[in-house]
């Protein structure tokens, strides 16, 4: 079955082949096929999305119908281009079969995906491992943020959850970008398991992102060695960190290179703040696989667009794509909105409104209805603007706190080089190195400047570490300023390249031993559940109702939401306070009181509609009370550490 849940994946990067044809713009093979791989997945998701919707579930019907209507829009492109497509695969020939020293000849492509594609296979082949002794993940924030995931993609495919809400807090609509989470659904009617159908489905759209970021970066630099630069500025971006490395040496020897003892692109004793953006978004947040390649994709659209003067296709199919983005990555489609705006300015054409109307039309009130329903952040003795905290530097802050404000500029600026190294000083010398530029890059990217000022000033998100999810779109774009500065080096004599080979590794070396340490299944691996856990998540999934509410601890790693795709009355508390759902502090107590036996139990069971209450290794240590629920409820699974109690509830 694993072989048919590749084939639909392979078939929905083919159809997104066909629908680049749809857009109008001149793209060359290679982007055909891989923004097509990207198109293909979230139209698939979209339309499979839709179908589910309709019916409360997922099945092989949906997941078939959504398949072919992409397929169909496919073939529609391809059939009204057929003339095109000949030419381009012709074209694509040439390249292919010139010299390798041939400028143009696309081997940049194929040795950036392979050399990306290798750490990618090999970190996801031990995503999850399942043992005797139960399942392990091969990286902490694979055990931390795919909980979640594996909790949204469970309740899709496992649990009804139509119309989408938090399966973690339950009478809230679901405000995570969770279309990643929806793909994952499809597979499992294919065959999958739940943990084999986020690795395939990360695994799918990972192995395409640095070939889109490739591609976008060619486009904006009219180069093949600064776009090879820009794709590992950016995935092995980090700090200096890696001077730490000198300490472990003297420390564990030699042996500290085979398995490193830390990571170096994040320390937060030392306000190492930056975590390698592979680990932090890529891996963990699996929504920024749609969304940093729907990001590049649709702004590489609006660029041969304008570039090229063209009609309104190019500017409409920009549009829907946008118009559906929230769905797939909130800050993305914030990005293709407000830069392009700053585009439109500067270019303005009445075709904008044909990106604009789509995008706005549908897009902002998608995004209404996932806007948190409250503002959680808390400032403290610091001002704030409708309550958004404001706190000048970042995370610099508590540094020009204890040295003086005198010392503002010195301590921010310092903050980034430890932080970023020279990203932010190439970043900035590529606008005064126009001139290296073919393209007029530099001019366009200006206003990404406003990504990187406004969240060093106000925090944005309730957890001030989560400005990242702006910074972090103002280093992808940079990231490609950067590679132009140093591809402009290496063409300038062996003096200038020697320098700009040391910038590549001072940009990369942290960045890469994390990515190395991650990698290492006898270091960074996590027990996400026993063996009980696993047999409790099967006999749950397979004899309780799919709208079924269970009491459990909120720890992030039970097994009944994340495996079993049940609802639970209250997930993790750090994630539900990130969301802006307040309602977790009094439903934590309330959970907390059932668990417990607590006099108010059974009202509590009553006014939230509790259907089963599950007491285990996580919930005895909380002082959940298995004698109180062998009274009060019926005992339905006991294997001696878990036990699942069916409670009335009317």
């Amino acid at each position: 079955m694993e072989l048919v849940a590749a084939a639909f994946l392979a078939a929905s990067a083919a159809a997104g082949f066909g629908i680049t044809y749809l857009s109008g713009v001149r793209f060359s093979f290679e982007e055909r096929i891989v923004f097509g791989t990207v198109v293909g997945t979230m139209v698939v998701a979209a339309t499979s999305f839709a179908v589910s919707l309709l019916i409360r579930d997922v099945t092989v019907l949906t997941v078939g119908i959504g398949l072919l209507i992409t397929v169909l829009a496919g073939a529609l492109g391809v059939f009204f281009a057929r003339m095109r497509l000949a030419a381009e695969w012709s074209e694509a020939r040439r390249r292919w079969t010139s010299p390798l020293r041939v400028n143009g000849h696309p081997w940049p492509l194929v040795a950036v995906m392979v050399v990306c594609g290798a750490w990618t296979v090999h970190f996801l082949h031990q995503a999850y491992v399942y043992t005797p002794s139960g399942l392990y993940t091969g990286y902490v924030n694979v055990w931390g943020d795919w909980a979640a995931h594996l909790s949204f993609a469970g309740s899709f495919a496992y649990g009804h959850n139509f119309p989408p809400q938090y399966p973690i807090d339950p009478g809230h609509r679901l405000g995570y970008p969770f279309m990643i989470d929806f793909l994952a659904a499809d597979l499992i009617p294919l065959g999958l398991s739940l943990t084999q159908a986020l690795t395939a489905t990360s695994g799918a759209l990972g192995l395409a992102l640095p070939g889109v970021i490739y591609l976008a970066a060619l486009r904006f630099t009219a180069g093949r060695a600064a776009a090879a630069i820009a794709v590992f500025v950016f995935l092995l971006s980090g700090g200096l960190g890696f001077v730490y490395l000198l300490g472990d040496l003297q420390h564990y020897g030699l042996s500290a290179l085979v398995h490193l003892p830390r990571e170096y692109t994040l320390n937060r004793d030392v306000n190492l703040q930056w975590l390698n953006p592979v680990l932090a978004y890529i891996v963990p947040q699996r929504s920024t696989l749609f969304g940093f390649s729907l990001a590049l994709i649709v702004l590489v659209l609006l660029w041969i667009a304008v570039r090229e003067k063209l009609g309104w296709q190019p500017f409409v199919f920009a549009g829907l794509i946008t118009a559906v983005m929230p769905v797939y990555h909130v800050h993305a489609y914030g990005t293709v909105i407000a830069l392009p705006a700053f585009w439109a300015l500067f270019n303005r054409r009445r075709e904008w409104l044909a990106f604009f109307i789509p995008a706005l039309v549908v897009g902002v009130p998608i995004l209404l209805w996932m806007w948190p329903p409250d503002n959680t952040s808390v400032c403290g003795d610091l001002p704030s603007i409708d309550r958004y905290c404001i706190q000048p530097g970042w995370l610099s802050f508590t540094d020009w706190q204890r040295y003086g404000v005198w010392l503002f500029p010195l301590d921010l600026a310092w903050f980034w080089v430890w932080n970023t190294s020279l990203l932010l000083p190439a970043m900035l010398a590529a606008h005064g190195l126009v001139r290296w530029f073919p393209t007029t890059f530099p001019n366009w990217f200006s206003p990404m400047w406003l990504w990187f000022l406004v969240p060093n000033v106000i925090v944005l998100q309730p957890w001030v570490w989560d400005n990242t999810k702006f910074f972090i779109f103002w280093a992808l774009l940079g990231s490609i300023l950067v590679g132009g500065v140093l591809a402009g080096m290496l063409r300038r004599g062996p003096g200038t390249a020697i320098v700009a080979v040391t910038v590549m590794v001072l940009l990369g070396l942290s960045g890469a031993l994390d990515l190395y340490r991650a990698s290492d299944f006898s270091v960074s691996r996590v027990q996400f559940t026993d063996a009980g856990g696993l047999k409790v998540a099967d006999w749950v999934r397979h004899n309780t109702k799919p709208d079924a509410l269970f009491a459990v601890a909120d720890e992030h790693n039970s097994p009944i939401p994340t495996l079993a795709g049940r609802r639970e009355l209250i997930g993790y508390p750090g994630w539900l306070w990130t969301y802006g759902l307040a309602d977790y502090v009094q439903k934590s107590e309330d959970d907390k009181k059932i668990l417990d036996g607590d006099a108010s139990a059974m009202d509590l069971v009553r006014q939230y509609g509790v259907d089963y209450v599950m007491i285990g290794p996580q919930e005895i240590p909380r002082g959940a009370s298995r004698s109180y629920w062998d009274a009060h409820g019926t005992k339905v699974y006991d294997d001696g550490e878990y036990a699942v109690y069916r409670v009335a509830n009317g």
